[in-house]
């Protein structure tokens, strides 16, 4: 799978397709707002989603693990849709996940929709960690400290194009020079424009786009 490779405070990233970040110095793979259990949150307040999303989530994150084989797995926040997420997970579901936790060693970082560690499930729990001059959060921070980096998701930022004639519009990574935004991993995820104020008092010294493609990782103007 091609990549594409960014440097952000000083250090080596490489963007994935599919939304991930790999940190090719410690060998962590970095995923955001996974949102497991979105489906049966939304059929349980009687809408009628089809079911699968979290084995598609978990397979997408798998074939992620077994191509780059990381020493360190890490979920920026909102792993989970809600707080009984963890409980409506099926047995081959909860299975799946703890063959992944346990084979990677895994740091859930807290979401604003998983607040609290997920009974039973392996790996540490933590508000937010620092790796080199990178700062791992869900939400991103008004401010980063002078020479630091932040990673982030929270914000699920999308892009709207216009190709051949064609609209379309895609999740994508957003970057600065001390700042990268993480597109939602999961699969029934939505997203916000990246034209939305919320991404315009974020990057007000400007930003750089990436969206992926079946073969590679395209910068966006």
């Amino acid at each position: 799978m091609n990549f594409r490779e960014i440097t952000l405070a000083d250090q080596q990233l490489w963007l994935l397709p599919g939304g991930a970040v790999f940190l090719p110095e410690t060998a962590t793979l970095v995923v955001a707002d996974l949102h497991l259990g979105k489906g049966t949150s939304a059929r349980s307040r009687g809408l009628l989603l089809p079911p699968g999303d979290t084995v598609a989530t978990l397979e997408k994150l798998s074939k992620l693990l077994d191509m780059y084989a990381p020493q360190r797995l890490i979920a920026l926040g909102d792993s989970f849709h809600d707080g009984q997420a963890g409980g409506r997970m099926l047995d081959t579901e909860k299975t799946r996940l703890e063959a992944i936790t346990r084979a990677t060693p895994t740091i859930w970082v807290a979401g604003n929709h998983d607040v609290l560690p997920v009974s039973g499930l392996t790996g540490a729990w933590v508000e937010e960690l620092q790796l080199g001059n990178l700062v791992l959060r869900h939400i991103p921070s008004p401010r980063i400290s002078g020479g630091k980096g932040e990673l982030a998701g929270h914000l699920h930022p999308k892009i709207r194009m216009r190709i051949k004639g064609h609209t379309i519009t895609r999740p994508c990574f957003i970057t600065a020079t001390d700042r990268l935004i993480l597109p939602a991993f999961g699969a029934y995820t939505g997203g916000l424009s990246i034209s939305d104020p919320a991404f315009v008092r974020l990057f007000q010294q400007g930003s750089a786009v990436y969206v992926w493609g079946a073969e590679q990782i395209h910068r966006v103007a």
